[in-house]
């Protein structure tokens, strides 16, 4: 089996954020169950990530027959398909309208423009979450088919280099990107508020005035800033930390699948998640931390007193597992591998509305 997976930026280019994490995890996984899986990406000249993906450039998708499948990973990336018209799993994060999320406003003409060929091009469409499905469905309709396939986490976490915080002092992590205006707000609030308990430590970046323009976008000299690492050193972060912070970007569920979660609970790490996260179910179904009311700094604070007082620490080790077994990238690869085998058993398959191959 020939598989293209379509990113939509350099996948070459340092450092690694989760857009990238999971390209590799799922594009190295498939490739080590015997998949020739291949990265399709803007690059200048074919090349290999990591010494064992290959990497192509998109001309490769002008050539006939040149995959048995090609899975996309976000809105933009449909639109390098170009001439290929086999089998399409077509992946997104969030379903976008005419006036939600508010803060795409900038890019909804052209995200409303990717989910309208992915509509008509798509075989499958590939969703994180429930909440996106019904959005797709009252949009689109009940066709193509939709399969969810959560984010993951490693079954395997890298050797620990060691401590990156200051021994003495209680860590609240945030981890990722700051991908609203609120977000920054929050974020700045919780570190004036904590003083004196513990450190706020940022690691990943600051998106915010990409979404709305909202001029107070700074973080607050309080907010220790990393900025983006690799995932080797991002592990250590983690590790280290005394509880993992998870904010919403906006008050509406299906804007609001946030994958640091999974790595929080993968790493040991407590977490301390602002409603409406989706993925707040996982602490739920774990009790491995807090969530806190949307906006409510007051009862986030209470919160992350209470964790820093009492860690659940008894159940750290058993969390560990049930993600590395549950919710690891390898289950999520097997979900793929047995998509893409449906896929290509159907015959004939319908590769554009109205039109048989």
């Amino acid at each position: 089996m020939r598989v293209g997976i379509i990113f939509h930026k350099n996948p070459l280019a340092p450092p690694t954020g989760i857009d990238l994490v999971r390209l590799r995890a799922i594009a190295g996984g498939l490739r080590s169950r015997g998949v020739d899986a291949e990265i399709i990406a803007p690059v200048e000249h074919d090349s290999e990530l990591d010494g064992r993906i290959p990497v192509r450039t998109p001309e490769v998708l002008e050539k006939a027959n040149s995959y048995d499948l090609v899975k996309t990973s976000y809105h933009p990336s449909i639109m390098l398909l170009g001439a290929y018209r086999g089998p399409v799993v077509a992946r997104i994060v969030r379903v976008v309208d005419e006036r939600l999320p508010e803060r795409d406003e900038p890019f909804r003409d052209h995200l409303l423009a990717c989910q309208s060929l992915m509509a008509r091009r798509a075989t499958v469409i590939a969703l994180n979450n429930a909440e996106n499905e019904v959005r797709w469905r009252h949009r689109y309709g009940p066709e193509p088919p939709i399969v969810l396939v959560p984010t993951g986490c490693p079954a395997e976490l890298p050797k620990s280099r060691g401590n990156p915080y200051r021994k003495s002092e209680n860590v609240v992590l945030f981890l990722g990107s700051l991908a609203a205006p609120r977000m920054v707000r929050m974020i700045n609030e919780a570190a004036l508020r904590l003083q004196g308990l513990a450190t706020v430590h940022l690691v990943g970046r600051n998106k915010a005035c990409m979404y709305g323009g909202d001029p107070e976008c700074s973080l607050d000299r309080r907010v220790i800033d990393h900025g983006e690492l690799c995932e080797q050193d991002v592990w250590d972060f983690i590790r280290h930390a005394n509880i993992g912070l998870a904010f919403a970007t906006g008050p509406l569920p299906f804007d609001n699948d946030v994958s640091k979660i999974f790595n929080y609970l993968r790493g040991g790490l407590p977490v301390l998640s602002e409603e409406p996260i989706v993925n707040n179910a996982l602490i739920q179904e774990t009790g491995f931390g807090q969530i806190f009311p949307h906006g409510d700094v007051d009862r986030l604070v209470q919160s992350a007193v209470d964790l820093l007082e009492h860690p659940p620490i008894e159940k750290r080790e058993a969390v560990m597992q049930h993600m590395a077994t549950e919710h690891s990238w390898d289950r999520r690869v097997g979900t793929y591998l047995e998509l893409f085998k449906k896929v290509l058993s159907a015959s004939p398959w319908r590769h554009e509305r109205g039109v048989s191959k």
